[in-house]
Formats: structure tokens, sequence, C-alpha cells
């Protein structure tokens, strides 16, 4: 008797000590209890740096910012709680229309069925309506509340229009979620956040698991940025929030609010408009990492510094190449007119400006530019340093051969920052930022197409250097150089690129055959696309057998196929693709894009001279330029940057391809092979 109960006390011991330990990523012990969610449309750090009651939390709760972008183009309040409503992104507002909210009457959220039919004119497969339906007791306040806990017909249990902390209290109150209002965009807004301090005292005291978010901006045309997020009472100490959606400390999305609040129970099988069967549940549960916060007023200006992390690089992205095409014209123009060295070694210096700009953005996150006097401008000198830095290490150390420096530079930086796990994409010119939400880990488009650039080109490089001992080691060299890009791209927690891996495996593949062979038949040509085809569909399939809250992009994808529900996703994605012909820089991309593929193809018709003994010169460079082709071919057609994505390889081949002609200008009496190395 005294043993087994030796050992029942040893078992209970272990079990409390499984519960209440565990690594810094594992989920708190005490999301076992009530979670109650506090939504509050447009509350920023700004409003929890002014608000003494709110700056007194920060101590006290796992921290971060939330990303609210939704399926519209605006967040308006009832856009966030459908969102909330469905664990996937949806659409509620109207465009260019104010924010408004339905009403709620007799246990009905009116004009239910237009969001319902909203969902499915806009493809978003948003199956509103999912957490209500889950049959688990969940307690509503407030009318954001009611929208967030609907049922499929519109219809609302369990819930009350203004808040009450002894219905709460009540045990048939499993979770809740409470609508503390949107804050006024002025007048009255210090009394607003005072609501909402008193609103997270009342929850706690009823034994909640509070969790403090902005779910959406207050206004349609409100300022665009990541909102708060507080988690309280702090499990081990106050630290980061985060999730497996995001993985990035400090930062959650809407989404994650749901599977939080359903705490790994199975969502309800409920049917979407416009699609048969609703997908999975795009967040993941919210957990904390890092290490412990002591300092409320760091922490705010951590937040309000990492907000200007993510908003200052789209705007500045334009100012930058603004400046960069308007020196390379001026610098054009001068040699045009005046033909002399100096021209010609200026303009040469603001072509390889450009391509060291491809490295810029990425290295500029390593000088924290955010934390800066000014971050904007900060961050407009150090991108502008840095390409020009760039440029004239490769011109002076390389010369002729700057363009392969710089390439090669692209190549091995972001593999290296994939194995790292991408540090820094977070908040580079070429990344989606929270805002967007367009991704928050991995390779975006932009990192792709500088990504792929540098693998083909150096990859042709190092094939010409061994293309004379032997075809074979020339073409090992390729699969070798471009797979390394290719496992890179798309390995989950690296690259996580499931369309660039598309795009860039059948590239390497025809460049290994043609390097391999010289030539290719259509056979040959249809064998290398099923390979390319085979190999993605492998990685894939494999990411798919995983857990689903381990899946990347991959697996989520081929659950969604198999599940008949990725119809509304190839919808919104070719719908992306094709809102860049809205305007005429989509059009004007698209004709650069034709006209140097074209040149590719037919270098022969090319009024250029140079460009055609450069052509000419080398065996790899056919292979090489066919092979950029291809993935800029291969992505446009199948990746949701369209024609964005050839047109960034343009940007970064071009300007190297044009400088490099100009570096190796002679005489006619000069041979080629005095000024054209076999790195081309």
């Amino acid at each position: 008797m005294r043993f087994t109960r030796l050992v029942r006390a040893v078992l209970l011991t272990a079990a409390v000590l499984l519960l209440t330990t565990g690594t810094a990523s594992a989920q708190p012990a005490s999301l076992l209890a009530k979670v109650v969610v506090i939504g509050v449309p447009g509350l920023t750090w700004n409003d929890v740096k002014a608000s003494p009651e709110l700056t007194a939390l920060v101590n006290q709760s796992h921290v971060g910012s939330i990303s609210v972008k939704t399926a519209g183009p605006h967040t308006c309040p009832v856009d966030g709680w459908l969102t909330i409503s469905a664990g996937t992104r949806a659409w509620g507002s109207v465009p260019d229309q104010p924010c408004a909210a339905p009403a709620v009457a007799n246990g009905n959220v009116a004009d239910w069925q237009a969001y319902i039919d909203r969902q499915a004119e806009h493809h978003t497969g948003a199956p509103i309506g999912r957490l209500g339906q889950t049959g688990y007791p969940i307690c509503g306040f407030g009318p954001g509340a009611a929208i967030a806990l609907a049922r499929t017909d519109g219809t609302v249990r369990n819930w009350q229009p203004e808040f009450d902390a002894s219905q709460l209290a009540k045990p048939d109150c499993g979770d809740a979620i409470v609508d503390a209002g949107a804050l006024p965009p002025r007048e009255g807004r210090a009394e607003a956040r005072q609501k909402v301090a008193d609103l997270v005292a009342q929850a706690r005291a009823a034994g909640g698991w509070v969790l403090l978010v902005g779910v959406s901006q207050e206004l349609a045309n409100a300022h665009q940025q990541p909102l708060v997020a507080m988690q309280l009472p702090p499990d081990n100490g106050p630290r980061w929030l985060t999730s497996d959606s995001t993985r990035r400390p400090g930062l959650i999305q809407l989404t994650d609010v749901t599977a939080t609040i359903l705490k790994g129970r199975d969502a309800a099988e409920v049917d979407p408009a416009g699609s048969a069967k609703a997908g999975p549940l795009d967040g993941n549960e919210i957990h904390f990492t890092g290490d412990v916060h002591t300092d409320a007023a760091a922490v705010i200006e951590d937040r309000l510094d990492t907000n200007e992390r993510f908003e200052q690089p789209r705007p500045m992205l334009f100012a930058v190449a603004l400046t960069i095409v308007a020196a390379e014209v001026l610098a054009l123009l001068w040699f045009l007119f005046r033909r002399s060295p100096a021209s010609r070694r200026t303009a040469v210096f603001t072509l390889l400006m450009q391509g060291g700009f491809y490295l810029a953005v990425f290295l500029s996150t390593l000088t924290v530019w955010w934390r800066w006097p000014s971050p904007g401008f900060s961050l407009y000198c150090v991108v502008l340093g840095i390409s020009a830095l760039a440029a004239a290490l490769a011109q002076v150390l390389l010369k002729r051969y700057a363009f392969l420096g710089l390439a090669l530079a692209a190549y091995v930086i972001l593999l290296v920052d994939g194995v790292l796990g991408t540090p820094l994409q977070v908040g580079s010119m070429f990344a989606d930022g929270p805002v967007i939400g367009g991704r928050f880990y991995g390779f975006g488009n932009s990192t792709f197409a500088t990504l792929a650039f540098g693998a083909l080109v150096t990859a042709g490089w190092a094939a010409q250097k061994l293309l004379s001992k032997s075809r074979m080691q020339a073409a090992v060299a390729v699969l070798v150089i471009g797979g390394a890009a290719i496992v890179v791209d798309g390995k989950p927690g690296w690259g996580t690129d499931f369309g660039g891996i598309i795009a860039l495996t059948p590239a390497v593949l025809l460049m290994a055959w043609l390097t391999w062979r010289g030539s290719i038949s259509l056979r040959a040509l249809i064998g290398v696309g099923v390979a390319g085809l085979l190999a993605v569909s492998a990685v894939a399939f494999l990411d798919y057998l995983r857990p689903p809250d381990q899946r990347s992009h991959f697996g989520a994808f081929v659950a969604r196929l198999l599940d008949g529900d990725v119809s509304d996703v190839l919808i919104r994605k070719l719908q992306m693709a094709v809102q860049f012909f809205t305007g005429p820089s989509g059009w004007a991309m698209l004709v650069a894009v034709i006209a140097c593929m074209l040149a590719t193809l037919l270098p022969q018709r090319v009024p250029s001279e140079s460009y055609r003994a450069f052509y000419d010169s080398f065996p790899m460079v056919r292979p090489t330029l066919l092979a950029l082709s291809t993935c800029g071919l291969v992505g446009m057609l199948l990746n949701d940057a369209g024609v964005a994505l050839p047109a960034i390889m343009v940007g970064f081949a071009v300007p190297l391809l044009v400088a490099h002609l100009m570096a190796s200008h002679q005489p006619a009496t000069v041979s080629p092979e005095s000024h054209l190395v076999q790195e081309s």
C-alpha cells in the first residue's frame, strides 16, 4: 500500500512538473483555464504609452504586436470579428465606405447572409460562423463578440450586449469574448483606455486568462500598423508572445486568437460560401518565448521601434529606387555626350549601384536603423550607402567582373540568411511586413527573385570554369549550386517558399541538361518539366505528413487540395497576379520582361554588337540566360506575384549586364579573351 502511494505521489509530482515547467515555447499551463479575449479596435502601443493604467499591465503580461490584416483592403471592426469567427481571413466591410457594424436583434446578427455572400464574391473561402458552431460554451459581450460567436445562420447564444462580470464568472461560461469598443479617434480616447484597463481587471477577478488584443483598425482610413497584444497573467515571468504561424518573437496574427480559444479542439466542419469544405485554421495557439522583460518603458519603446521597422521600408523602397534610377539616367546621358573614361566609369558605377541595392535591402537590417533618429531618413541613407559601398568594392576589386561579385554576394548572403531562419528579412524592403500580412517568415517573392538570379549566375560561372575538363562535372556543379538554393528556399523553417521552388527547380534542371548535352530535345524538355514537378510534389507531400500545426505553406496547400478546397486559393492568387495590370506600371514591366526573354531566345536580333559578342563568347552564357528566362516565366505564370517576379530579376540582371558590357569595351584589335573572362 505504501509503495502504491509512493508511486502515485511520484507520478503526480511528475505531472505537475510537466505542466508547470517545459520549454519557453511550450503552451502555458494556465491556458487550461478560462480564456477571455478582450478585443479593442484601434488599440496601439502609443495608447499604452499614454495610459498609466495600460502601462502598468506591461510588466504583468506576455506582450507583443498583432497583425490585423484581413481579406479586404481595409480592416474595419467587422472584418476583424468575422476573421475571428472563421479562423481565417474574412472580408466584411465595403471598400470606399465608412466602417459599419451590423445590429444584433433577437439573437440574430443583421444582414448575416450579406457577409456570407461577400466571402463567395471575393473568394476568401472563410467559413464565417465556424467558432460559434463548435458547440463549446463561449460567452460573448458586446456587438463585436456577437459577430465572432454567431453560428452559420447568424444566430448567437450566450451573448449579452454589455459586459457582465457576474455572468463571466459562472461555470457555464467556458471561455469568453468581450468587445471593448473601438477607441475614438480623438475626443474621449483617455476615458476609453481607462475602460479597457477596468475590463482587464474585472476579467482577471473572474478567474480569466486574459488576452487583450487590438482586433482591427477603428476606421477604414486609419493609420495601418500592428496593434497591441497582451496576455495576463504571465507564466514564468513576462516574455514575448509568438505563435507557429508567425515564428517571430513579439508578433502574432489575428487568426491565432481563434486557435487559442479552441485550445487544440477540432474546429467545426462548416461549409463556407463558395467552397465545398472549410479549410484548416490559418492561425496557431499563442505562446511565449524569449527572455523576461521587467522594464515597461523599454518594452513600449521596443514595440514603437518595431512599428517603425515595419512601416518605413515600403515608402523608402520607392525613394531609394527613384534616387538610383535618376543617378543612372544622368550618368548614362553624360557618357553618351562625352564618351570619356570618367563618364564611362561613373555610368558603370551607377549601374553596379543598382546591383548593390539588392544586397543593401537585406544588409541594412544589421544596422538596426529603426532605432536611429528619423528612422525613415536613416533607412534611406543606409540603403544608399551600402549600395554605393558594394558597387565601389566590386568595381575596384573585381573591375570588369564586378557583376559576378554582386551576384555571388547575393547568393551567399541569402543562403546564410535562410539557414539562420531569415533574420535579415524582418523589416527589410523586400519583405511583406505584418501590416500587409503576406508572409511572416521565410523568403518572399522579391527575395526569391534575388536568390534565383544569384544562384543561376553563380552556377553558370562555376560550370564555365569546369566545362573544359568535363561537361558532366560542369553539370554537377550547376545541380549542386542550384540545388543548394532550392533546398534553402524551399525547406520549411528556412525559406519556406513553395512558389519559389516551383520556378527554380525546372530552371536548374534545364541549365544542367544544357550544360551536359549542349542542346535539348522536346522529349528531354518535357522530362525536365515532369522531374521538377515530381520533386516539388514530393516536398509538399512530406510536409503534409507532418502534424497540422507544424505544416508550412507546402503542407497546407496539399491539405486544401486533398479536401477539395483549393479553388478559392488559386482564384485569389490569380487575382493578385493580374492586379498589376490595373495601371501602366504593370504593362511596362510586362513589356520589359518579354523584351529580355526575346533577347535571350533571339540574340542575333538584338541591336547591340557588344551583346551579340557577349552571347557568343562562352558556352555557358546561353544556358545561364535561358535558365533565368525559364525561372522568370514559370514564376510569372504560377506565382501570385505575377509579372513582378521576373521584373525584379530583370532589375537585378540588366544593369549588371550593361555595366559588364561597358566595362569590357576595348578597341577592335583586342581579342575577346582579353576583356571577357570565363566568369561570365
